[in-house]
């Protein structure tokens, strides 16, 4: 399938009014960060010349005082609609030799153009310090002493978003035995590439975003994301077994989010006498208690959110009517 995508700018995105957010952001101009890194104030010396020149003393006595930097965002009456198209080739096979089994893939394209978004307030200072990008420069505010005070973040058309990956999912069930009937399912997603296309002074830079994690928004693009159940059912009884996954992620900096497999159970009982209108479950998610990883960009007490649940074994009882 191919299809042709078209949105308008939203009216918060117009005219959302102006605020700040502390986001989580490393300085290139202060002497303290990681010193392997290629491009900082110690070992860079066109790094070293444009923080001179932004007002960073050059001794090189300048640290970094707060790590959360005031990043200023809000709607932008000039959006335009961004456009997108993309292409889909999916199939799905169910062989004749293995009954109530089947495999489905389906391989994706995206493209995006002008995608309404803010530029990462990270990627704003990098281009600003070690670029000498004048755009980006024009949105970087420093104090007298040269310490990072504020980042512009607001809304624009940036160049595009181009992300290509591939769904792979399999299902098979047994037949009703004895023992129950048993089901199985494994779905995965695997990106292949997510690349954010930002315009800059001199052209255009592409941010490959695939495997790692943005941190502040919190966001990771890993490359594999995978779900795998065994459910049995027996009369009125039934249990779910369910192992999440979630392939490693790199931050900026350096720091490596190793991948973490989860796991769920949870039983239930729906009573036959009544028509399947009264329902008890309980359950644990996160059974073995597995610690998800730390991540030092992002924002919210140094975890994400958007990929993990909230740290720690959670357990639960249901109990449902249908009317």
């Amino acid at each position: 399938s191919w299809a042709e995508g078209f949105r308008a700018p939203s009216i918060g995105e117009l005219f959302g009014t102006q605020s700040r957010f502390d986001q989580q952001l490393d300085d290139p101009c202060s002497s303290h960060i990681d010193t392997t890194a290629p491009q900082n104030f110690q070992n860079n010396a066109a790094v070293r010349a444009n923080c001179i020149a932004a007002g960073v003393p050059a001794s090189g006595s300048y640290q970094q005082a707060n790590p959360q930097i005031s990043v200023l965002v809000g709607g932008n009456q000039n959006l335009k609609p961004e456009t997108s198209k993309s292409w889909v080739l999916g199939a799905v096979v169910s062989p004749s030799i293995l009954p109530r089994f089947s495999i489905e893939a389906n391989y994706y394209t995206i493209k995006i153009d002008g995608a309404i978004q803010p530029v990462d307030a990270e990627f704003t200072v990098t281009q600003c310090v070690v670029n000498n990008d004048p755009g980006a420069c024009a949105l970087v505010q420093r104090s007298g002493t040269g310490q990072l005070l504020e980042v512009g973040g607001i809304l624009g058309n940036i160049g595009g978003i181009d992300t290509a990956g591939v769904d792979l999912n399999l299902l098979y069930s047994t037949e009703r035995t004895s023992a129950g009937r048993f089901a199985f399912t494994w779905n995965n997603t695997f990106l292949r590439n997510y690349s954010v296309i930002v315009p800059t002074t001199d052209g255009e830079t592409i941010i490959a975003r695939e495997g790692t994690e943005q941190g502040s928004p919190s966001q990771g693009f890993p490359h594999w994301k995978s779900v795998g159940i065994v459910d049995w059912e027996l009369g009125d009884f039934g249990a779910t077994f369910t192992g999440r996954y979630v392939s490693k992620l790199k931050e900026t900096g350096g720091n490596v989010m190793n991948g973490r497999l989860f796991t769920d159970i949870q039983a239930r009982f729906t009573p036959s006498w009544w028509e399947e209108r009264l329902g008890f479950a309980v359950g644990v998610n996160n059974v073995l208690d597995t610690k998800i990883p730390g991540c030092v960009t992002c924002d919210l007490n140094n975890f994400d959110p958007t990929m993990y649940d909230i740290p720690g074994r959670y357990y639960y009882a249901r109990a449902s009517f249908k009317m």
